[in-house]
């Protein structure tokens, strides 16, 4: 067995490199893959075109719900023209606030002239459908930039899209609003608030479970003190994680079962088979991108990540990480071969640590289980066989599934 040992010295190490690889990637120990301070207002440029086309991109995204309710989406995207200043170069908040714009009127148009009843009926329809250029050109180059699919991703909609109604006051269900909604109704907002109080209550695990992870490398280290030091980490991340199911199981108290599914949801999704007028590069080839859902959130495959839960022969979750950025992919991405089930499994005589790493694992369990009894409320009690992002409903219960088996006994 390794005898290797750490000391102070050592977990400070630890703690700096996480601190690095936090802020290389843009993950932030406040508000952890939350934006700490999304722009709502593009700023004045020297280039007078640029200015005046912020202006109105900001007039449309603010107006975006009652643009939708005046059946204008059409006519707002016709009157639109390609950027002919460059999307290079852009600070990361003026891009990604941009993209926001840019990819809520993207779902605003196809909801406007595709009226699909329900998700069934959408993906049922595979014809190619066309999506003009004066929205493609720009939404296809910001996400090469971004690394976000070019799509109303929750990476945008969630991640990038709210500010505190007091400035003063920390961030709360009391204290957030969004920028711009497709409804600007109370379940739409209530929604995503939930969602958004969930990333900032989770921010304080990142830095544990990335701790955590670095010192179970190697797994068969014996050193006591590192035991030790991991077990404080999942201790607090179980805290944190059971935080996390308390915000989420709030998610019926101000938005309707009903009003979501019939005036929310809807937006959400996205056609199959989407031709990006335009960009050439594409050659006219329809592209398959899934709508916004909670499973893009980045927090969720960083929990899996730091636990080695894998779900990397899975149909659908993969590609979820393809609607983040690119550095919460590589961030999420140093986590891959995280040996810390392994560190577990080898110390399986410390009842401890085996209770504490599979309380995080029994939260991702509760997690689930909460998110799946809210896909029956919300979604297949109405009809519906597939999820917001397209996958079929039963790949929920896989998912379930799946985690169980990285129990330690």
């Amino acid at each position: 067995m390794n005898t290797q040992t750490i000391n102070k010295t050592g977990i400070e190490e630890i703690e700096n490199q996480i601190k690095s690889l936090m802020q290389e990637n843009y993950v932030s120990f406040k508000t952890g893959f939350l934006s700490e301070e999304p722009l709502r207002n593009l700023p004045p440029t020297n280039d007078k075109q640029q200015s005046e086309d912020f202006k109105l991109l900001d007039k449309i995204g603010h107006s975006i719900d009652q643009i939708i309710r005046d059946k204008k989406a059409a006519e707002t995207v016709k009157n639109l023209k390609v950027p002919t200043w460059s999307l290079e170069n852009l600070s990361r908040e003026v891009t990604h606030r941009l993209m926001l714009i840019y990819a809520m009127l993207m779902h605003a148009y196809f909801r406007e002239t595709l009226p699909y009843k329900n998700v069934n009926e959408l993906m049922k329809d595979t014809s190619k459908k066309s999506l003009p250029a004066q929205i493609a050109v720009p939404l296809w180059k910001l996400s090469k930039i971004t690394g976000i699919a070019p799509s109303m991703s929750y990476g945008l909609y969630s991640l990038w899209n709210y500010y505190k109604k007091d400035s003063n006051k920390p961030l709360s269900l009391e204290n957030v609003e969004l920028i711009q909604s497709f409804t600007g109704s109370l379940d739409e907002k209530w929604f995503v608030w939930i969602h958004q109080i969930v990333e900032i209550t989770f921010a304080q695990a990142i830095p544990e479970l990335a701790k955590a992870s670095l010192l179970s490398v190697p797994p068969e280290n014996d050193d006591p003190k590192v035991t030790e030091e991991i077990i404080k980490c999942l201790d607090k991340a179980s805290l944190v994680m059971r935080d996390v199911v308390t915000v989420l199981e709030r998610m019926r108290e101000n938005c309707s079962y009903k009003d979501y599914f019939d005036k929310v949801r809807i937006f959400y999704s996205i056609p199959r088979n989407i031709v990006f007028e335009g960009v050439d590069e594409l050659k006219g080839e329809g592209q398959e991108i899934y709508g916004e859902t909670g499973g893009q959130t980045p927090y969720m495959h960083c929990l899996l990540a730091t636990l080695a839960i894998k779900h990397e022969e899975d149909s659908y979750f993969p590609y979820m990480q393809k609607h983040m950025t690119h550095q919460f992919r590589n961030f999420i991405l140093r986590f891959k071969d995280s040996k810390l089930r392994e560190y577990t499994v080898n110390h399986n005589r410390n009842r401890i640590l085996v209770r504490r790493y599979n309380m995080l694992v029994q939260s991702v369990l509760d997690w689930r289980a909460e998110h799946m009894s809210l896909v029956e409320d919300y979604i297949k009690v109405f009809g519906e066989v597939h999820g917001t992002g397209k996958p079929p409903l039963t790949w929920l219960k896989s998912l379930y599934d799946k985690t169980k088996t990285f129990l330690v006994e």
